[in-house]
């Protein structure tokens, strides 16, 4: 309400809308002022309601503008993390179990399993889209235990040349977990590792008297709990032997040489008999470049898989029937060291000759989808 131009009397008539008789002359002007104060406190309270209604207003306002601007802000920040830019870049971190400090973790291949690769370089750890490296030393293959453990072996035996004599236990500290008798005449090499009956153990075999009409390759399991080593048996002489050997419930498989022949190797531990001429395979082959080769079993025991040339095969042990056939890159067979089979993934472990040493391992499953990984070296899966 406006008092332009009116009178403060007539503003007080209008307010309380009584007549009012001018006092006669001659009246005292107290009751003037007090009349006029009245009139003046009315009109401040009209006018301080009229100014909250009209303030409230902008000032309610102005909080839900202030408001929205905030909760814009929060979101546009959960939009874009910025962990996405550290995740990428390579990390430094502590690791309590191993003989090094620290160590240093990089961005690494997609697999529903863990994996560790031994090379030139040291023991690495694939998990979570991440490769750790473990320890610097050169290894040639590794295997993680459930503490976070490795067993390792420096040297495997080449072209008649005196191999590794000790089988190492890479944590805290390095540890020796088996060694030859006479490091100058024997030579040991470490095969698998596996679970049994709530004990772990490292198969391996051992071989006296090398490069001598003496010499002997015997096949052993060291419980790694108690100490306690099983044998079982021979498996080589001065010019025969064995490749690399993988465990799977109660049946050893491999590859057996004896001079130009070569063939797989099956041993069975339960009385059950695993016949190669059963799989469409031969006992042994001579001196060929294309015939079956490199063989393995995945732990359950159930799955074989070998090389065709340029064919990877799997085979269902119970009944004998192939369950993949993946087709490899043209002459891959030839640089393939050795192959590690776990559920429906291969790891196939691959030797490069230009350079004389591992090359990077290849991550397959049975559908034929491949993935190379990052880290050159033997790899072998996390059981």
């Amino acid at each position: 309400m406006s008092n332009d131009g009116i009178d403060p009397d007539e503003l007080w008539a209008q307010t309380t809308a009584v007549p009012v008789t001018p006092p006669p002359s001659g009246t005292p002007t107290r009751q003037l002022v007090i009349i006029g104060a009245s009139a003046f406190v009315i009109m401040l309270i009209v006018g301080l309601i009229l100014t909250l209604a009209l303030g409230g207003k902008d000032s309610s306002t102005a909080i839900v503008t202030t408001s929205t601007s905030t909760s814009t802000s929060v979101a546009t920040s959960t939009t874009f993390p910025t962990p996405i830019v550290t995740t990428l870049a390579p990390t430094t971190t502590d690791e309590t179990t191993t003989t090094s400090s620290t160590t240093t973790t990089v961005v690494g291949p997609i697999t529903n399993q863990p994996i560790t690769v031994a090379g030139s370089l040291g023991i690495s750890h694939i998990a979570d889209a991440k490769t750790t490296r473990i320890d610097s030393n050169a290894w040639v293959i590794a295997f993680r235990l459930a503490d976070g453990s490795y067993i390792a072996q420096h040297v495997r035996p080449n072209n008649g040349q005196l191999g590794d004599t000790t089988i190492y236990r890479v944590g805290a500290t390095t540890t020796v977990v088996k060694s030859a008798p006479n490091p100058n005449t024997d030579w040991i090499q470490l095969h698998d590792v596996y679970t049994e009956s709530g004990s772990t153990f490292v198969l391996y075999s051992l071989n006296t008297n090398f490069v001598s009409p003496e010499a002997k390759e015997e096949l052993f399991a060291l419980d790694v709990n108690n100490g306690l080593t099983t044998s079982f048996g021979v498996v080589g002489g001065m010019n025969s032997g064995v490749s690399r050997l993988t465990y799977g419930n109660n049946i050893i498989v491999g590859e057996k040489f004896e001079e130009a022949n070569a063939g797989p190797f099956f041993l069975n531990l339960d009385g059950y008999t695993t016949n190669p001429n059963d799989l469409g395979l031969a006992d042994s082959y001579d001196n060929c470049t294309v015939c079956p080769s490199k063989f393995t079993v995945d732990p359950s025991g159930q799955r074989l898989a070998w090389i065709e040339a340029d064919l990877l095969v799997v085979l269902d042990r119970t009944s004998a029937r192939r369950i993949a056939e993946i087709p490899l890159p043209k002459g891959l067979y030839t640089n393939i060291n050795s192959l590690d089979v776990l559920g429906d993934q291969i790891l196939i472990n691959v030797y490069d000759a230009t350079i004389d040493t591992m090359g990077k391992p290849i991550l397959m499953s049975f559908a034929g989808t491949s993935t190379i990984l990052d880290t050159a070296g033997t790899a072998t899966f996390d059981q």
